[in-house]
């Protein structure tokens, strides 16, 4: 850290009295600096994505492939892009966009959560180019691809948390605790709802909030690489997120 400091102190005093060739080898520094940083935040991405589908399906056991599992811990982990789903495998010019748009039907599809950890990775291969082998500077990257990604991320983490079938009961179960489920499916139902039966541990005990962390460390991280861009991060109102239904 001192070594690197003094460098940037000596580059500064050399680039007081230099000329405009200077000050461009200068500023390719930080842009070399800085794609640096990037490509550590893409394999923090990746991790928390790996994290998140670990959680994801041992609280949705029935909502992702056992047998397809593997592969897909590896494509995030190797920086392959090669899965294509059953669903889509007819499909031309598939986008990640068609992976959420399928993770977030309302109605039944199989092994749902698959499609979502899919869809997130292929939008951040997508944004971030991660195939690509050398990344000298940070002008290399996409800043609207990148902005795109942190959007999206906003709303996926929306999605989440509230999406829901056509029966009223939620797609994907992070945040609820077991009363609420329950709770919930007798309202769908009409059913007569007795409280009674819960503790009051149960009923005042606080919502899961793991996978709102990891999803938020994700759009941090996002956000963190569009400030290395020197560009400044765009964070979605509310309303704004609610008003995206479909990632068409």
């Amino acid at each position: 850290m001192k070594i690197l400091l003094s460098l940037l102190i000596t580059i500064f005093i050399f680039n007081g009295c230099s000329n405009k060739e200077d000050n461009s080898f200068v500023q390719s520094i930080f842009q070399t600096n800085g794609a640096v940083a990037v490509r550590e935040q893409t394999d923090m991405l990746r991790d928390f994505l790996l994290i998140y589908k670990e959680k994801l399906d041992k609280r949705n056991p029935n909502h992702y492939s056992k047998k397809d599992s593997p592969f897909i811990i590896n494509e995030i982990k190797y920086k392959k892009n090669r899965i294509n789903f059953e669903l889509l495998k007819d499909k031309k010019g598939v986008t990640y966009k068609d992976y959420l748009n399928i993770a977030f039907d309302k109605n039944y599809v199989k092994n749902r959560n698959d499609y979502l950890i899919l869809g997130i990775y292929k939008m951040l291969y997508w944004a971030y180019t991660i195939d690509r082998t050398h990344t000298i500077t940070t002008m290399q990257y996409d800043i609207n691809k990148l902005q795109e990604a942190n959007k999206m991320m906003q709303i996926i983490q929306y999605r989440v948390q509230t999406a829901k079938n056509k029966d009223g009961n939620y797609l994907f179960l992070t945040w609820q605790r077991q009363w609420q489920v329950e709770v919930l499916k007798k309202i769908n139902q009409n059913k007569e709802i007795n409280l009674s039966k819960y503790t009051n541990k149960q009923l005042l005990y606080h919502s899961n909030m793991n996978f709102q962390v990891i999803s938020s460390k994700m759009i941090f991280t996002v956000q963190e690489t569009l400030r290395y861009l020197g560009v400044e991060e765009v964070n979605l109102s509310a309303q704004a997120i609610k008003s995206v239904f479909m990632f068409l």
